[in-house]
């Protein structure tokens, strides 16, 4: 690698390693909100997130954010009984699903 260049990627090493640790963590918060909801609407989670004490909810319609709303206390409650306790309050919003690289249609 080019001296000159080095200077570049430096440092990026553990920029990389949060930035992944923070991507899965995401992945492992929408898995246990699926987890949690007990019907269909759990295949309209596109992603959670917590912003302050808020754990807001993706869903990907309006449709599936109004049935996931309404099941909003057993959420809560089979989150809460799994040790997810950084939240006090639930908000769902409608979000999309993005494309892998390489999916087509």
């Amino acid at each position: 690698m080019s001296d000159r260049l080095k200077p570049l990627t430096e440092g990026l090493g553990p920029l990389f390693a949060d930035l992944e640790r923070r991507v899965q963590a995401t992945i492992d918060l929408a898995t246990r909100v699926r987890e949690a909801l007990p019907g269909p609407e759990k295949d309209h989670v596109v992603s959670a997130a917590y912003k302050d004490q808020t754990l807001t909810v993706l869903a990907d319609s309006a449709a599936w954010a109004t049935h996931i709303r309404y099941a909003q206390k057993d959420i809560l409650a089979k989150l809460r009984a799994a040790g997810e306790t950084r939240f006090t309050k639930l908000k769902v919003k409608v979000g999309r699903r993005t494309k892998a690289i390489g999916d087509s249609g």
